[in-house]
């Protein structure tokens, strides 16, 4: 399933943002089995990997996303070109960034983005799995410090759903490179400050 603008655009209100998520839903799904399937390291990481810890921990702290990020060696780039091209992903690069656009008419936002694996973004490591998502995610002290090494606001937001689930506490940020530490302390502080233990 790829994304259609006539559909979209013929479906009211939120019912379009239900059919944006399916398809981002289909693309991570078309994207990781064919790395799978040919024994092509990666992980998930970006939105998708902060939905999949969040529902882990506490679903009702699960919001949107509006992409696909998958963390992969610069390395495997090539081999992983040859294994997805059946699959309609074709790789291209915008901006220095590497990312495999769905589909023939696909547009960079609709591009699934790759984040590589060398420095500053902590190397690839092993991945997790369960049975809600089988495909490989990039481990949760790795996700934690490539949201602090971004540093936008949507990371923030990220990270402070990440603590409200329950996903992370405090423990989190000894576990980051010491440079992070205090910058992460400073978004569990805001955290704390502004939703304290509200229900919203």
């Amino acid at each position: 399933m790829r994304f259609d603008y006539a559909v979209w655009k013929s479906l009211p209100g939120i019912l379009g943002v239900g059919y944006f998520m399916q398809t981002l839903h289909s693309r991570v799904e078309r994207f990781t089995a064919a790395l799978d399937a040919a024994g092509i390291p990666y992980g998930v990481c970006g939105g998708f990997a902060v939905i999949a810890w969040v529902t882990h921990a506490n679903a009702d702290y699960v919001r949107t996303t509006k992409d696909v990020d998958v963390c992969m060696r610069r390395v495997d780039l090539e081999r992983a070109a040859i294994a997805l091209k059946p699959h309609g992903f074709e790789l291209t690069e915008v901006m220095g960034i590497p990312m495999f656009l769905d589909g023939p008419d696909a547009t960079p936002k609709q591009a699934v983005h790759i984040v590589l694996a060398e420095d500053p973004v902590p190397d690839l490591g092993p991945g997790v799995r369960d049975e809600n998502f089988h495909w490989a995610r990039v481990e949760l002290d790795r996700l934690l410090t490539m949201k602090m090494i971004a540093n936008r606001a949507h990371d923030h937001v990220h990270v402070m759903d990440l603590y409200r689930s329950g996903a992370i506490d405090r423990t989190c940020i000894d576990r980051v490179p010491a440079h992070l530490r205090m910058p992460l302390k400073d978004v569990l502080d805001r955290c704390d400050r502004e939703y304290g233990n509200s229900p919203h």
